[in-house]
Order: structure tokens, then C-alpha cells, then sequence
């Protein structure tokens, strides 16, 4: 399923989060979104193991990474069992507030 170029485009860019996603978050949020196919309002069943080999990151960079994406409301974690692979939901967040 191709990802939908216009809800992201409004996400990042139109309703102004691209300029709060810092650091590395942007590639794990996009990782996240492109396992949704693309779409809003999708839960991804990602372990840590496949965010870090889909990004090339560290451990505690996606850790972080996801962490800055939850406090934006971009991507909320739906299962906290530890051992196992979490599933995200990917929001279709409103406008940032311009904090």
C-alpha cells in the first residue's frame, strides 16, 4: 500500500510538526507511518528490534525517538508488555500549538 504524500504532507508541513520532530524522531516516525501503509489512524505492531534495523539507530535513540513522537501525540503506544512487540497508533494529530 503506497503511502498517502498528502496526509503527510499536511502532518509535517501544513499543521506544523516537522519543526517539533527533533533529532532522529522523524525516522522513526516515518518508519511507523510507512508500516501503517501510509495512513492515519492505524495501529503498527513494531518490536524494538525492527525500529532500530529499519532506522539504523541505537536502542536508546528509537527509545527517545519514541518518546518525543508520544509527548507530540504523533504515534501513542497501545501495549506495555515487556518482552513483547508493542503496537503503536499512528494519530491523525491536529495542528502543533505553537509552544
Amino acid at each position: 500500500m503506497p503511502l498517502q504524500p498528502d496526509w503527510i504532507q499536511s502532518v509535517l508541513f501544513d499543521r506544523g510538526y516537522l519543526a517539533r520532530i527533533k533529532g532522529e524522531a522523524i525516522k522513526v516516525y516515518l518508519v511507523l507511518v510507512e508500516a501503517g501503509g501510509g495512513q492515519p489512524d492505524r495501529s503498527v505492531r513494531m518490536s524494538l528490534n525492527q525500529l532500530m534495523g529499519r532506522t539504523q539507530l541505537t536502542c536508546p535513540t528509537v527509545l527517545e525517538a519514541l518518546a518525543k513522537l508520544e509527548r507530540l501525540g504523533l504515534v501513542v503506544s497501545t501495549t506495555r508488555e515487556p518482552g513483547r512487540a508493542k503496537t503503536y497508533y499512528i494519530s491523525d494529530p491536529p495542528p502543533a500549538s505553537s509552544r
